[in-house]
């Protein structure tokens, strides 16, 4: 009798879905597209566990050893120099961003305390690129978005991951009278010859006219010749500039806002029509 019970208890379940009854079941929750921190944890998975990754990293690195000894063979009327961003350029924060994917976070919180941890580690290939440009006389300069007060704790783990040149002089961080990355750059660049400059966000390099998907594209059309000689790009599906053209540079939407617009970008083959479709949101 039991068994019958089961039966037609079942053959019920089956019934009400079919009638829509049932549609939460059959569908996932909602919440679930609001969960951002869920919807990063794809590219730190890959960021973190890739050979790709690494890869790419000992590929931008190994180039720049070459664009390195190449610029030595050649006159210069001022010091060597590289500019370098630090975070997914130097040291790898994918711990922090994956704290983040597990438990539905977003910066900044909890990037304080990340910092001053000072537990980062090195990306693939920059220890070593580093210590050769360091004997060979380069100067070396880490300019980063991350704030003055946290200077102390970025030189600490710089130095404690055998990192030259990690000093005062050589870190240089936002502050007040130094908001953007261009006005330090300009700073190093009136006494250096600068040969290369590093970093995961077009950012690193120059201040794109416009943030938008549309202008950033621009920007890296526009310096094309210059990827892989003088700018050595690096890899960061997590987060960045290009994140943000997604929103309009707006972070402070709903968590459900934010999804739309990731969503909203995708360009995407559609079965039923047979074509291509561009589900691109108007940039204004």
């Amino acid at each position: 009798m039991k068994s019958v019970k089961r039966r037609f208890a079942a053959l019920g379940v089956v019934a009400l879905m079919a009638s829509g009854s049932l549609a939460s079941v059959a569908q996932p929750v909602s919440a679930a597209s609001t969960d951002l921190g869920n919807q990063n944890t794809m590219a730190v998975a890959w960021y973190q566990t890739s050979a790709e990754a690494k890869a790419l990293y000992l590929q931008g690195y190994n180039d720049a050893r070459e664009n390195l000894d190449q610029s030595l063979t050649q006159q210069s009327s001022k010091p060597r120099a590289i500019i370098l961003d630090i975070d997914e350029t130097v040291l790898d924060n994918s711990p922090y961003q994956a704290y983040n994917a597990l438990h539905n976070k977003s910066f900044p919180t909890g990037w304080n305390d990340w910092v001053k941890a000072a537990k980062a580690k090195p990306v693939p290939g920059a220890k070593d690129f580093l210590n050769y440009a360091n004997q060979k006389g380069i100067e070396i300069y880490y300019v980063s978005d991350r704030s003055v007060d946290q200077l102390k704790p970025t030189i600490k783990n710089l130095k404690n991951e055998g990192l030259p040149q990690a000093d005062d002089q050589h870190v240089l961080l936002k502050s007040k009278s130094d908001k953007t990355k261009e006005a330090r750059r300009q700073k190093v660049e009136a006494n250096h010859n600068v040969i290369m400059l590093f970093g995961d966000n077009l950012s690193d390099f120059n201040d794109p006219k416009q943030s938008t998907v549309k202008g950033r594209y621009n920007d890296v059309m526009k310096n094309a010749s210059q990827f892989g000689t003088k700018y050595i790009i690096l890899p960061n599906p997590m987060y960045g500039g290009w994140e943000g053209a997604l929103y309009n540079n707006n972070y402070n939407q709903s968590k459900d806002k934010l999804s739309k617009a990731r969503k909203a970008h995708l360009t995407y083959f559609n079965p039923q029509t047979n074509k291509v479709q561009n589900t691109t949101i108007t940039e204004k």
